[in-house]
């Protein structure tokens, strides 16, 4: 082939080199531009400050956006749902006087921040997660459009949450109200449901009035709040009282023990989920805590032996504050 190719006039040999070089550059501008239209721009928004917001695969929006449209539009779909789903405090307001959700018996939710007391519902089965479903589907006319969240949203759903906020967290803005869903990554099955507040702030409660303004209370180290994610009833038949304070005892003098000199400034939180065998915890850390400490703060919370649930798993969360104040936005 060599000897073929030196055969030829020079005339034509450099013509066949062109060729093949334009070949090659087609076929890297055909790669860039394949590349350019699949490859999809993950949209960032402006997340302020103190709030823990983690981003996933822009396909995996769309996806959920996509899911959402389907279930809203068809009647027979519930793909969406799972067991457990979340209403929060905002639209709890209108949707505890419906009188299809009113049927639902149980998963009366509170969450305990402090002297702040918010109003929930949890569904316990696939067959309320339906009834939430339909009579949300219901108030979402034809006309609406999905969208990230904006900052107000965020901190409103910040300040009624005590986990990190994972997406796909996506809005459904009417032209009355602006829907929050909280979809799970793993599966897209939808966790929360609530209505952010239109205003410039959000509803606080104290003392089951309805506040303006919540104080951010002292700058120290302490437990600042308990959310137990089960309802009452549940509670009731699967622990205790006297569980539930050994626990908040344990936690608490080990925490105080390990962090009361620490100079540091930042919040840890504690998932608990106690099942009949076994005790399941997981940590999460945000702003600027010791690692360090919390290093063998975690080691001492996984030694120590924890009381089980009756029969049913019993969920709740444990944040604690480091040189901080509480959350308030």
């Amino acid at each position: 082939m060599c000897k073929y190719l030196l055969s030829l006039p020079y005339c034509d040999f450099k013509k066949m080199i062109n060729m093949a070089s334009m070949k090659y550059i087609n076929l890297i501008l055909f790669t860039v531009f394949v590349n350019h239209c699949f490859a999809q721009k993950k949209e960032t928004i402006k997340i302020p400050n103190g709030i823990v917001y983690n981003y996933c695969d822009p396909k995996k929006i769309e996806e959920a956006k996509n899911l959402i449209t389907n279930n809203l539009s068809n009647t027979a779909n519930y793909e969406i749902l799972q067991q457990n789903l979340i209403i929060g405090p905002e639209l709890w307001k209108r949707f505890r006087n419906n009188e299809n959700i009113q049927k639902i018996q149980k998963g009366r939710v509170e969450f305990h921040v402090d002297n702040l007391v918010l109003d929930g519902k949890m569904s316990q089965d696939i067959n309320d997660s339906k009834i939430i479903w339909d009579e949300f589907k219901k108030e979402v006319a034809q006309e609406y459009t999905i969208r990230k969240a904006n900052e107000q949203e965020l901190k409103y759903y910040w300040s009624v949450i005590s986990f990190d906020i994972d997406e796909p967290l996506l809005i459904i803005e009417t032209k009355e109200h602006n829907y929050i869903l909280n979809l799970l990554k793993k599966d897209l099955k939808l966790m929360w449901l609530d209505e952010a507040p239109r205003t410039k702030g959000y509803t606080i409660y104290e003392n089951g009035e309805e506040k303006t303004t919540i104080s951010k209370g002292e700058k120290e180290t302490k437990l600042e709040s308990i959310v137990f994610l089960n309802d009452d009833e549940t509670l009731k038949k699967n622990t205790s009282v006297k569980d539930l304070s050994l626990i908040l005892e344990k936690c608490s003098n080990i925490f105080n023990t390990l962090f009361k000199d620490s100079t540091k400034e930042g919040k840890i939180m504690l998932q608990f989920e106690l099942t009949k065998k076994e005790t399941f915890i997981t940590f999460s850390i945000k702003d600027d805590v010791d690692l360090d400490i919390m290093k063998e703060f975690e080691k001492q919370i996984n030694a120590e032996k924890f009381p089980h649930s009756k029969k049913d798993p019993i969920q709740f969360q444990m944040l604690f504050k480091i040189n901080s104040y509480n959350e308030t936005e």
